[in-house]
């Protein structure tokens, strides 16, 4: 099976890149403390709003880190 991937680097105090899976609905935040962590169910909504967002980090901490469950990869 293929999946599409979709990434962004990011212009960030607090994350280095991110990527979306779009068939798993699954987001990986590549953080620039070395912590990567996968969100899991994360409607493709989410990941065009952290993409348009003019702010990154404070996305990630209003819509996305205290509604979906993730995994800490690294």
């Amino acid at each position: 099976m293929k999946y599409t991937i979709e990434t962004v680097m990011v212009n960030s105090s607090a994350i280095y890149s991110a990527e979306y899976n779009v068939e798993k609905e699954e987001l990986i935040v590549y953080f620039n403390n070395d912590g990567i962590y996968k969100y899991l169910s994360v409607p493709k909504f989410y990941w065009r709003g952290l993409f348009n967002s003019s702010s990154k980090g404070k996305f990630i901490n209003s819509f996305i880190s205290r509604k979906f469950t993730y995994n800490k990869i690294n």
